[in-house]
């Protein structure tokens, strides 16, 4: 018995043993030794390294401040650690098995075991210009994410506000009492209804249902439903329009239709699942809270409960990160690749210890069906949207203007570049920014441009974009532009929030390495603004 117990300890649970939090011998060792490097994905920029103070403690710095916070995370003996830095933190602590020759050699001698350097799929760049373009737009509270259809990489996730991790151990207490501090990462925490976003989805379930880009409907600007009348953006009526012009124009009256008519709730909340929502993403290094539905099951949804939801209103939430990952799913002509954050760890002297390859999360909607919808929303832009356009690119996109209470608007855009070769998939929304584009529209097109530009898909030209607009600026517009998600509204009722039942309070999405996780914050991600 005595043998076994032993066994279990050093060779089955070593690894937990050495990584847990309430073990006060490895969070002494924790800062005796230097942990390895966090870099972005051009392998040189580095997010965060280890430095010793005069007390011969190491201490982290993370040289690029608040730009990278939400990813990289926070490593303190005081508050505990988050992002990658706590999901890598076998890696980084080199408190894992000996990977290289060198590393066994030094661990026999009874040396320091340095951590071993992992590299990010993050485009530096982007990264960048996605948190000016939040940190300047019209309200200064939004959430950026990119990533490469083809194969999952994420090349940008920003948040703003955002914190600096340097400074955590003198702001953390004022930080974690405020629920929409910059600790939130709106990106991957936040839920908003995704408004007229969510017509992507509502498109590709109408198409597998039989219903033709080139098929007509007849808008009279509503769409009755019992207790419910759903009602175009301010009122327009567009009489005879395709469904390609119906999701350009974006006219909820329609989508209601379709929705509820021609989809149904159960075939309408199985495609939503399909694309991700209800998805935790297990296997992502950073906790993503879930896009919803609501409480109710498909099967006890009402038909205004299906209308509102067909566009992107009513009890449905997403985030940024949901609904880049159904733009990308989309360009990828319908296969959702696994969403990936971390490229490869080497040890460090160098040599590759474990290299991520790219691998098939789900397969949504066939081949076909996804070529439809990308060139529907080629449509948007050409037709309709035509600021998201880049000269010498095929553009895709949807923009989407969802209601918050009370009597807010938040400004959506998804997108990918080239439509026809995608390369580059975005989702951006700005809290509160009004109509989708005039906030989240011009970040994204800017954020494809740069990356497009950079990789070597776009030629050297002056930017065709305009910067966002600066805080303190009029966000509403003479006449938008097509969109319309006025959501549906109960007769003789106030607008119900979109607010999902049984919601969770306020709690940090971190754990703490050096605390027991007794009487350390721990557990569900935090309440996202808009929720």
């Amino acid at each position: 018995m005595l043998i076994g117990v032993l066994v279990y300890w050093q060779v089955y649970a070593r690894e937990s043993l050495t990584t847990d939090p309430a073990n006060s011998l490895q969070s002494q060792r924790a800062q005796e030794t230097p942990r390895g490097l966090i870099l972005a994905g051009d392998g040189k920029t580095e997010l965060a390294r280890s430095v010793q103070e005069d007390d011969g403690f190491y201490a982290r710095y993370y040289p690029e401040g608040p730009v990278y916070s939400h990813v990289v995370g926070y490593w303190s003996p005081r508050y505990g650690a988050s992002g990658i830095e706590v999901a890598q933190t076998n890696n980084l602590s080199g408190t894992g098995e000996p990977e290289t020759l060198d590393e066994l050699m030094n661990e026999i001698q009874g040396g320091p075991e340095a951590g071993n350097d992992v590299e990010l799929t993050l485009d530096p760049e982007l990264q960048r210009l996605a948190y000016d373009q939040l940190a300047s737009s019209t309200t200064g509270r939004g959430a950026a994410v990119a990533i490469n259809p083809k194969n999952g990489e994420v090349l940008a996730l920003t948040s703003y506000p955002s914190y600096d991790p340097n400074d955590i151990d003198e702001t953390f207490p004022e930080l974690s009492k405020d629920p929409n501090s910059g600790l939130l990462s709106r990106a991957t925490q936040g839920l908003y209804p995704p408004g007229s976003t969510f017509k992507v989805i509502t498109t590709a379930a109408a198409l597998k249902a039989g219903v033709k880009p080139t098929d007509k409907f007849k808008d009279t600007g509503t769409y009755e439903t019992p207790g419910y009348e759903v009602y175009n953006y301010r009122g327009r009526v567009y009489g005879n329009v395709t469904f390609t012009g119906a999701l350009a124009n974006s006219i909820n009256a329609i989508f209601a239709r379709i929705g509820y008519e021609y989809v149904g709730a159960e075939a309408l909340g199985q495609m939503a699942r399909d694309f991700g929502f209800g998805d935790t993403y297990e296997d992502f290094p950073l906790p993503i809270r879930p896009s919803s539905l609501g409480d109710l099951p498909p099967e006890q949804w009402y038909q205004g409960n299906v209308a509102q939801i067909s566009f992107g209103q009513g009890p449905v939430t997403s985030n940024p990160f949901e609904m880049a990952l159904v733009a990308a799913t989309i360009a990828n002509n319908g296969t959702m690749m696994e969403p990936r954050l971390v490229r490869e760890v080497r040890s460090p002297d160098g040599a590759i210890v474990d290299k991520l390859t790219p691998r098939v999360h789900r397969n949504v909607v066939d081949k076909e069906t996804a070529q439809t919808v990308n060139d529907m929303m080629q449509h948007v832009v050409t037709d309709v949207e035509v600021d998201a356009l880049i000269p010498g690119v095929k553009v895709a996109g949807k923009t989407g203007t969802a209601e918050a209470p009370p009597d807010q608007l938040h400004s959506w855009f998804i997108a990918f570049a080239p439509a026809d070769d995608p390369e580059i998939a975005v989702a951006v929304i700005v809290e509160n920014g009004q109509e989708g584009y005039k906030a989240a529209l011009p970040i994204a097109r800017r954020m494809m441009e740069t990356y497009l530009k950079s990789s070597g898909k776009l030629p050297e030209q002056p930017p065709s974009t305009q910067p966002a607009q600066p805080k303190g600026e009029s966000t509403q517009p003479a006449q938008p532009k097509g969109e319309s998600t006025q959501p549906a509204e109960p007769k003789n009722q106030s607008p119900q929030p979109a607010q999902p039942k049984g919601e969770v309070p306020f709690k940090l999405p971190f754990q703490n390495p050096f605390q027991n996780p007794g009487i350390s914050p721990k557990g569900d991600p935090s309440k996202g603004p808009g929720g």
